[in-house]
This record gives C-alpha cells, sequence and structure tokens, in this order.
C-alpha cells in the first residue's frame, strides 16, 4: 500500500510546552518594578484557556500582588520581561514604551547562511497591516545553514522578528509557525529577549538558554549542562557526530559509563572524553551496515558496567545493558517522546509495537495507563519489561478489572498480531508506532519504512477508540517529514488530524532534515 497524494498535513499545535519544572528567575526588582527571565512554554498572563503557567501569576504568588503588564514576550520566546509593582512604575513603563526609549535586542538563530552583516528590515507585517514595521539586525556567527543574529524591533509589532525573517527566507529556527511545521531542527523556537534597556535602570539582561550554546560556538558541554547536572537525568548524548564538531563520531552518557561510536576507518577525535568515567565501551562502526558484519562493543577502559545498569531519564529509572548488544535496550534521542507517553497515559489503554525494551511501556506505565500491551519478535527484549517496572515500583501482574494482567507483553509478528487484536475487538487509546527502518518479520516478509508505513498504520486503525491518538516514528534516512505525514494520514480514519510534530533534543542536534522523525496524530471521537 502506498500514501495517497494529498495535501500535506499541517499540524494543529506549534507551541513549546515549558521545561519540568521551570519557573521565572528574578533579574531586577525595586520598589516599583520587578524583571525576570521568563522560560520558553510560559505565558505572560494567564489566558484563560490552556493552563499554561504564567508569569503574571508566579509574580502575584510571589509578591502578594499581581503585577501590572505592559511588556509581552510570545510563549515561545524567553527572555527578559518587566512589569510594574506601583502605578509610579506603571507610568514609567508607559513612557518608556511609547516613546521608544525602551530598547529591546532579541538573540536568534535563522534558517539561512547570511551573507550580510546586517541592516535593518522595512516591511509590513500582517499582524498590523497598513502600520510601519522596522527591525534592525546585526549578523554574530554563521553555520552550514543557520545565522546567529541579534534583532532590535523599532517598532512595537506582534510577531515582527519571526515575520520579518520569515519573509526574506530565513524563518527563525524552530518557528513552526511561519517557518516549515514539519522540518523541526530545534527543540524550541530559537529566539530570546536578550536585552531590556530604560532610562533610569541597570541595562536588564537574560543569559542565553543552552539551545544556542552551539550557535554562539561553545563546547557541547555547555548545551548539555542542565542535563550533566541534573539527578533525574543520568543518560544523554555529550557528542553527536558533525553538529557537534566530531564528523561521525557519537558518545553517549549512561551513569558512570560512557557508550563511544566511532569510524572504523578513522582515528580517534583529538579532544578527549569525559573525566570522572568507570568504563567505555566502543563501537567501529562500518560506513555501511546494510550488509551485516558490524563487530558488537568492546569495553576498552574501566570496568565492566553492571548488567543491567540503573539510569534515569525524566525521573525514571530505566535498565539498558552495556556490551553485549549494539543496543542498549533505550534510545536516547527519544527522551522528549517518552515524556509526552508518560504526560499523556493516565487511565489510558496503550498498545507499544515494536517495543524492543519497552522504554514507552515504562514511561505509560509510569504516567498511569490503565494499562499497556506490549509487542515484539525477540523475547529477550521483552524480557525486560518486567524488571523496569518493578525498578519504578510497578507489578506487570497487578490485577485491574476483568483483566488479569495489567501490563501485558505479546512475543510474536507485529503485523500478525495487529491481526488477531482486531479480531478480538480489541481497541486502545494510545497506539505507538516505531518500527525499525527495515526489518524481516517472522514468515521472512522484509519490511521497509520507505514503503510500507502506511500499511502500518492501516493495520493498527482497527484497535484505535474513538479520539484515541497515534506516536508514530521513523527513522528512515530516505523519508522525509512531509512524506512522512502524508504516509500516516493515509493509513489513518478520515478526518484524523496531526497534532504536532516533535524536534530532536537538545543532545542531538541537527543542521540537516530531522533523523528521526516523530508524529502526534488523534482520530475523530
Amino acid at each position: 500500500m502506498t500514501a495517497k497524494a494529498g495535501r500535506v498535513p499541517i499540524p494543529e499545535r506549534w507551541q513549546s510546552d515549558p521545561p519540568p519544572g521551570s519557573s521565572p528567575r528574578i533579574v531586577y526588582q525595586d520598589a516599583e518594578l520587578v524583571a525576570v527571565d521568563k522560560p520558553v512554554g510560559w505565558l505572560t498572563h494567564a489566558d484563560g484557556a490552556t493552563g499554561r503557567p504564567d508569569v503574571a501569576g508566579f509574580l502575584a504568588a510571589l509578591l502578594g500582588g499581581p503585577p501590572g503588564v505592559h511588556h509581552r514576550l510570545d510563549v515561545d520566546t524567553s527572555g527578559v520581561l518587566v512589569f510594574s509593582r506601583s502605578p509610579a512604575g506603571a507610568r514609567r513603563l508607559a513612557q518608556a514604551f511609547e516613546s521608544g526609549e525602551a530598547e529591546k535586542t532579541y538573540l536568534a538563530v535563522v534558517s539561512a547562511r547570511s551573507t550580510e552583516r546586517g541592516g535593518v528590515i522595512e516591511a509590513e507585517v500582517p499582524t498590523a497591516r497598513g502600520k510601519p514595521a522596522r527591525t534592525r539586525w546585526s549578523s554574530l556567527r554563521v553555520g552550514p545553514n543557520w545565522t546567529l543574529v541579534e534583532a532590535s524591533p523599532l517598532t512595537g509589532r506582534t510577531h515582527q522578528i519571526r515575520l520579518h525573517f520569515a519573509a526574506r527566507g530565513a524563518p527563525v529556527r524552530g518557528d513552526l509557525r511561519y517557518g516549515d511545521p514539519l522540518d523541526v531542527r530545534a527543540p524550541r523556537l530559537l529566539l530570546h529577549a536578550l536585552r531590556l534597556t530604560i532610562p533610569g535602570l541597570p541595562r536588564l539582561e537574560a543569559p542565553p538558554p543552552p539551545e544556542f550554546a552551539r550557535y554562539r560556538g561553545e563546547a557541547a558541554a555547555t548545551t548539555r549542562a542542565a542535563l550533566s547536572a541534573d539527578p533525574d537525568n543520568t543518560c544523554h548524548r555529550l557528542f553527536h557526530g558533525e553538529a557537534d564538531g566530531l564528523p561521525g563520531h557519537f558518545v553517549d552518557r549512561y551513569g558512570d559509563w560512557l557508550w563511544v561510536q566511532h569510524p572504523i576507518d578513522s582515528p580517534e577525535p583529538e579532544r578527549g572524553l569525559p573525566l570522572h568515567t568507570r568504563g567505555v565501551y566502543r563501537i567501529d562502526t562500518l560506513r555501511d551496515r546494510s550488509r551485516g558484519g558490524q563487530a558488537p562493543p568492546v569495553l576498552v577502559s574501566g570496568q565492566t558496567a553492571p548488567q543491567p545498569l540503573s539510569v534515569r531519564e525524566n525521573g525514571i529509572e530505566y535498565l539498558p545493558i552495556l556490551g553485549p548488544h549494539l543496543s542498549t535496550g533505550l534510545f536516547l534521542d527519544q527522551r522528549p517522546q517518552r515524556a509526552w507517553v508518560r504526560a499523556n497515559s493516565a487511565g489510558r489503554r496503550v498498545l507499544n509495537t515494536f517495543a524492543h525494551a519497552g522504554g514507552f511501556t515504562v514511561a505509560a506505565a509510569v504516567g498511569g495507563a490503565d494499562s499497556t500491551v506490549s509487542i515484539d519478535l525477540e523475547r529477550d527484549w521483552l524480557a525486560r519489561i518486567g524488571p523496569q517496572l518493578a525498578a519504578n515500583g510497578l507489578d506487570a501482574d497487578a490485577s485491574h478489572g476483568s483483566r488479569p494482567r495489567r501490563h501485558d507483553t505479546i512475543h510474536g509478528d507485529v503485523f500478525e498480531w495487529l491481526r488477531r487484536l482486531a479480531k478480538r475487538g480489541e481497541q486502545f487509546d494510545l497506539v505507538i508506532l516505531d518500527p525499525p527502518s527495515t526489518s524481516v518479520g517472522a514468515r521472512g516478509r522484509r519490511w521497509s519504512a520507505a514503503q510500507h508505513y502506511t500499511e502500518l498504520v492501516a493495520a493498527a486503525a482497527p484497535l484505535l477508540a474513538p479520539g484515541a491518538q497515534v506516536l508514530a516514528i521513523t527513522n528512515h534516512q530516505g523519508v522525509t517529514p512531509a512524506r512522512f505525514a502524508t504516509m500516516v494520514q493515509a493509513g489513518l480514519p478520515p478526518g484524523s488530524r496531526l497534532v504536532h510534530a516533535s524536534a530532536m533534543p537538545v543532545d542531538f542536534p541537527e543542521d540537516g532534515p530531522p533523523s528521526v522523525k516523530s508524529h502526534v496524530w488523534r482520530v475523530p471521537g
């Protein structure tokens, strides 16, 4: 089955979620004013609809009264945001913004390599028809297909900077509203309110977030600093190939052990591995692994890791195994997707196909899934699910209503079991489709995501309860984000909607098309 020709679907949602545990940081306050560094995903003030956290509400609770709102940032923009605390402060801010005395400077990464050093963009924007809009900008650093810029809006039109650069064919990276909503190359909108100058006040500043570090030429460790310091995230990628200046070289952290991949015919990178490691496993990767022959990892220094090894991701305990296989059982680039599954599984019945070692299953169970069913062709991988559930205080055999098992595993071919479950009339509220790019099924049939993904979706469609969601993933390099979206849509019931397309996490930076495409769909009902 092939995807039906048609219009490429557009995601319903393009706004970032606030990072777990994030909150505004006060950068200045006096009796009249208070300024904060606003995190991405936070509203300036409550919108009465979404339930997102808002800075005005945060300050009202902190300061004992609601602040005056005179200055706003988009929910996807981080950085300096100032409020008044008194009538005198309100007059002061009103005067500064209305007269143009308040000078705003933003940091942005735009999706094109600039040959200009800067200038002034003068062009009307759709959000303010008939009104002048002017943005002064300068180039700070140029990459292969991006430019780091400073931009100052000389007029205050809604989304002015985003619209001005989008009109030049260089939308802000991560801008799913005015850029490509499917080709996601940043984990957030890369627009940050860097400085705000108001007469009579010290210059208000908010340092660039970690997502900007690589574009500023900073070390890879700077991008991962928050991850490395977080006790609830003890596994992540430390170096990601060419995007981190190490073409072909990849280094992952699993607790106190490193998992290193580098081309078999290339020398070790000049820069050393992180210190304070208890052991290093290395895979000498072949240039072409399509015909097999890839040697397993070897311990090249230090101690053998416990099998399994306990690590944490977003507070969940996982048990990868380092050493005997090319896979550890935990794909680190799916951290945001596992977080999404956890946040969207409460009270739901979840089907995890091509479950491997059950990372998504564990996330769903911790998130309060009513039940889970995990299918995989490899019995040994499925056997890892039970111990990981137990490590998180969950019992795979706990009774729930009339069902004998709350968290069930099925050893077998996914396509065959989708048909069997459909014949039984089984239905699920969340179905996870994360197949390998290519595989050979139990009957020897060769499967390819590039040719057969629609067939997979169609086989799963009868199992979708009304209003169910589908998390569809592929890492096939030959499938573009737009093509993937049309392939999935072709297998779903009419009226299904693409909710959002996920970006790679901050520790997997990419300048080209995303290597992993992760889309969430919702069926009617």
